[in-house]
C-alpha cells in the first residue's frame, strides 16, 4: 500500500489547481505587442505573464510610455497582440472572430476613462442606456436598468439632463453608472480621478472600490498615482514593456544604468508614438464608446 501523504497531496494539489482556474478571470502569457516596422518597430511588452482572479482590484502602475495603457488595452480586447495569448475565463481569445470579441467585451467589461468619452449634446439616461443598445436589449428594460445604475451612484434625479450640464464629478459618475449597466465581471478604470480634484476624486474612487467589494465586480486600474494604487489590493508594476513587481509575489527585477536609459528612451518613442488607451480612441465623444464597440447603432424612437 503507497503511503497516504503523498497521496493526500496529490489530491490537494489536484484541487488546489481546480480552484485556482475557476478563480482565475483573465490570463495571460508571453504577451508581447509591437508596433511599427523595421527601424521604426518598437516593443511596447515584452513578454507579460499575468493572472487576475475574479473580484480582485488590480493597480497596473508605471510611468508614461511604460506599457501600462497598452497591457490594459489588451486586457480589454481592444486590441489584439503581436504574440501570446489572454484567457478569460479559460478561453483562448485569440481564435475568436471579431463579432464574438465585440460581444464579449460589451458584456463583460465596463470602461471608464479619465476623459469621459460622453455625447455631452445627450441626455444623462441615454448616455448611459448606449451599451444596453448595442446588446440589443429592449427599451423599457434598458430604461429600467439605465435608472437602476443612476440610482447606484447617485443620480437618478439627472436622468433627463444634458451631459453637457453636469460638473466634472458627475460625468465621471455617469461613466461608471454607463459601466456597470450591463452587470460586467470587469471594469476597466484609465486614470479614472485624473480629471478631478482631489475631493471629488475621492467620491469616484469610493464609489469605485465600493463596487468591487460589495458586487464583487473585478476592478483593474491604470494609473501613475500611487496613493490610487495602493488603495487596491494588488499592484502590478511596468516598466520597459515588462513586470517588473507585483505585489503579491514581491518578484522585483533591478535594472542597471544603462537599461534605465534605455528605459527612457523607449519611454520618449511610445509616447511620441500615442499609444495610452484614451488617446487611441477618437476625440468626439460617443463615437469613441461606439468605436471601443465596434458596433454603429442607429437611434430608435422614444430614447430621446
Amino acid at each position: 500500500m503507497p503511503p497516504i501523504t503523498p497521496i493526500l497531496h496529490i489530491l490537494e494539489q489536484k484541487y488546489y489547481n481546480k480552484d485556482m482556474a475557476k478563480r482565475t478571470l483573465i490570463s495571460t502569457r508571453d504577451l508581447k505587442k509591437s508596433y511599427g516596422k523595421r527601424d521604426s518597430k518598437f516593443d511596447a511588452l515584452r513578454g507579460i505573464n499575468l493572472d487576475i482572479e475574479e473580484g480582485e482590484s488590480v493597480a497596473i502602475v508605471g510611468k508614461s510610455g511604460s506599457g501600462k495603457s497598452t497591457l490594459m488595452h489588451l486586457l480589454a480586447l481592444l486590441d489584439r497582440p503581436t504574440s501570446g495569448e489572454i484567457r478569460l475565463k479559460g478561453t483562448n481569445t485569440s481564435k475568436l472572430k471579431a463579432k464574438r470579441l465585440n460581444t464579449l467585451r460589451n458584456k463583460q467589461f465596463g470602461f471608464v476613462f479619465q476623459s469621459f468619452f460622453m455625447n455631452s449634446n445627450d441626455t444623462v439616461l441615454n448616455n448611459v442606456i448606449l451599451p444596453l443598445k448595442i446588446a440589443g436589449v429592449g427599451y423599457r428594460e434598458r430604461r429600467r436598468r439605465a435608472l437602476a445604475a443612476l440610482k447606484t451612484v447617485g443620480l437618478e434625479d439627472k436622468a433627463r439632463n444634458k451631459a453637457n450640464d453636469l460638473s466634472g464629478g458627475q460625468k465621471q459618475r455617469v461613466c461608471i453608472a454607463r459601466a456597470i449597466v450591463n452587470n460586467p465581471k470587469v471594469i476597466f478604470a484609465d486614470e479614472p480621478t485624473g480629471n478631478l480634484d482631489s475631493g471629488t476624486g475621492e467620491k469616484i474612487q469610493e464609489l469605485l472600490f465600493g463596487l468591487n467589494e460589495e458586487k464583487g465586480i473585478t476592478l483593474i486600474i491604470v494609473t501613475h498615482d500611487e496613493d490610487l494604487a495602493a488603495k487596491c489590493k494588488r499592484q502590478v508594476r511596468v516598466s520597459d514593456g515588462l513586470i517588473i513587481s507585483d505585489s503579491k509575489n514581491a518578484e522585483l527585477v533591478d535594472f542597471t544604468d544603462d537599461e534605465d536609459d534605455e528605459i527612457d528612451d523607449w519611454e520618449a518613442k511610445e509616447i511620441r508614438q500615442g499609444h495610452t488607451l484614451a488617446e487611441d480612441l477618437d476625440a468626439d465623444g460617443i463615437r469613441e464608446y461606439n468605436s471601443i464597440h465596434r458596433i454603429d447603432v442607429d437611434e430608435e424612437e422614444g430614447d430621446n
